[in-house]
């Protein structure tokens, strides 16, 4: 019988045909125990042919979920209504949203940078000497500029600028006056070593995609957490109303014995000593009736806290359990539940990206320890024109000019006059104690995270070896539980048969009547124990979400419009002993995790 499915409901008819004929607080008794046994199957549900998608960006909180006093709730229900309301998601709906947008503002250090400005200055001075052309000179002075700037995935600083002078005086020595001086510059800024590459200049995206991927991850968890709360809350309520059942079933009957007593006291057949006895189960059952309903009644609360209950008027609402089961044990195979389970736990993935970012880091900081080396160059034109009169050096004729600020543009777009520089710059750190510091760090910090997955690998084989065990132990318990419930019954009846022939006490029957209750109390925790052992074997195993047929529609990592030359391998330069390695963690890549 331990590995087949067992549908209870057989069980019920045959025990109900069987006591067509007998009569009396016996038939009653036994129908409310097959009832029992059905009802608390807490076991395999049988859930909707249909996916949950459960998207990762936030989306509107859907109203209150009923407007009337009676919730009816199946499982299914009960997960789509935890995705879509339960806060702690949408917390973590928002931290997904927020790292796409770190990955955007990651990738905005490519952006060119356009600039614009303009100022003036004006001096009025004393002359000290004749070479001054003015007993008071005066100089103005009017600019403008525009330029681009930039960096790329190389490392490379680029500029372009375009700027001119208005500058005017009352000196006569100018014989432009007043004069537009314009310039147009382009320069760039190549580091060789320490800078160099797209492993150091994109390390902002990288770093970013490998926290988007990690908050996916942890997104995950947090679905398959509240899916966990979600079972256990809800299989909770239906045990603890099942065991309101069974205590006021069990009320019921300690009130018939004190009166079948009564009857015997009243005809002389009893002492009156034994309505004490009776009084006393009946007293001591209804405190256990009032703590069920306690329990019921929180269990409840629970259920509604994890499927998102937020309005004064739902809390009013009453929750109605629909879902039905079936007892359907099976026995997994421990070597492929632990290889299963170091597959598919988001956590290990969580963990792999976190050993990637972390020898990403190395790698930067391998990159820190070079000294700097720098290229620099720069090319450009420059142009004057204003207002003034001259002699030509070689005629002796008079020169007039009268062009301005757009005779000064046409010799930068004729590029009259070219101009150009050419440097290198080296710097060498003395020690460097700063950047191996920081490289010894990095390593001690990567060699930190392998141990940890290493631990997180051992910790889930545990798991998952306690969840084979106890998959095979509560299949066992079940059995076991029918077996003592179904006993109890039997022995119930055959001493209510005694009593009802005078061998029995009512303090016997009082005891055999707990037995049951406690036999009832214990089928329904060893059912519900059993699918608790069910959901956390699909947990340690990573595969709760297919078991339950549940998907994250997550749209993956978001499209960065600049981050470009990521993929040329020589261009992931760290330094000259790591520059052939793997850059970019696989994880944080371009692609959905």
């Amino acid at each position: 019988m331990l590995g087949e499915r067992t549908n209870l409901f057989p069980q019920l008819l045959v025990i109900m045909g069987g006591l067509a004929v007998q009569g009396g607080a016996t038939v009653k008794l036994k129908i409310i125990v097959a009832a029992t046994i059905v009802t608390a199957a807490l076991l395999t549900p049988q859930l909707h042919a249909q996916t949950l998608e459960i998207p990762a960006l936030p989306a509107p909180i859907p109203g209150p979920a009923t407007e009337g006093q009676v919730l009816p709730l199946d499982l299914m229900t009960a997960y789509e209504m935890a995705m879509s309301r339960n806060l702690d998601l949408q917390v973590g709906r928002f931290s997904i949203a927020s790292a796409d947008a770190g990955v955007q503002t990651a990738s905005g250090v490519f952006d060119p940078n356009f600039g614009f400005g303009a100022s003036g200055d004006w001096t009025r001075t004393p002359s000290t000497t004749v070479l001054e052309g003015s007993l008071v000179p005066e100089y103005r002075n009017i600019r403008y500029g525009l330029g681009i700037d930039g960096l790329l995935p190389t490392g490379t600083l680029w500029s372009a600028e375009l700027g001119t002078n208005r500058f005017e005086t009352n000196n006569t020595f100018y014989f432009l006056n007043p004069n537009w001086t314009s310039d147009l510059n382009l320069s760039v800024t190549q580091p060789l070593l320490r800078g160099f590459g797209t492993l150091v200049n994109r390390s902002g995206i990288v770093v970013a995609r490998n926290s988007r991927a990690q908050t996916a991850e942890a997104f995950e968890m947090l679905v398959v957490d509240t899916l966990r709360q979600v079972e256990s809350s809800y299989w909770n309520l239906v045990a603890a109303r099942r065991a309101v059942q069974v205590s006021e079933q069990s009320l019921s009957l300690a009130e018939r014995l004190l009166g079948e007593t009564q009857e015997r006291v009243n005809v002389g057949t009893s002492a009156p000593i034994d309505l004490v006895q009776s009084e006393a189960g009946v007293a001591t059952r209804r405190q256990a009736l009032i703590t069920a309903r306690n329990v019921a009644s929180n269990a409840e609360d629970v259920l509604k806290t994890v499927l998102g209950f937020d309005q004064p008027a739902e809390w009013l609402t009453t929750i109605e359990t629909t879902e039905t089961y079936e007892f359907a044990p099976f026995l997994p195979d421990l070597a492929t539940s632990i290889e299963t389970g170091l597959e598919k736990r988001p956590e290990i993935r969580q963990q792999q990206l976190r050993n990637e970012i972390l020898e990403y880091y190395v790698r930067m900081a391998r990159n820190d320890v070079l000294p700097s080396l720098d290229l620099q160059a720069g090319y450009g034109w420059g142009g004057v024109g204003g207002k003034g009169e001259t002699v030509d050096p070689v005629t002796g004729d008079p020169i007039i000019v009268d062009e301005g600020f757009p005779d000064s543009v046409d010799q930068i777009g004729n590029r009259d006059f070219p101009n150009w520089r050419l440097g290198v710059q080296l710097g060498i750190p003395i020690g460097n104690n700063a950047a191996q510091g920081r490289l010894a760090q990095r390593r001690f910090e990567h060699d930190r995270s392998v141990v940890e997955m290493a631990a997180l690998q051992q910790d889930i084989i545990a798991q998952v070896r306690i969840a084979v065990r106890a998959l095979e132990d509560g299949a066992a318990a079940v059995e076991a539980a029918i077996a003592s419930q179904q006993l109890a019954a039997r022995n119930l009846e055959a001493e209510q048969t005694k009593f009802d022939n005078g061998l029995s006490t009512n303090y016997q029957v009082l005891e055999i009547q707990e037995d049951l209750a406690q036999a009832e109390l214990t089928l329904i925790r060893t059912y519900l124990d059993y699918r608790r052992a069910n959901i956390g074997y699909r947990y340690s195993t990573g595969t709760l979400l297919d078991f339950l047929d549940v998907g994250i529609v997550d749209p993956g990592q978001p499209d960065i419009p600049n981050d470009y030359w990521k993929d040329i391998e020589w261009l992931q330069f760290d330094d000259f002993a790591g520059s052939g390695e793997p850059a970019v963690p696989a994880a944080s890549a371009d692609t959905a995790p």
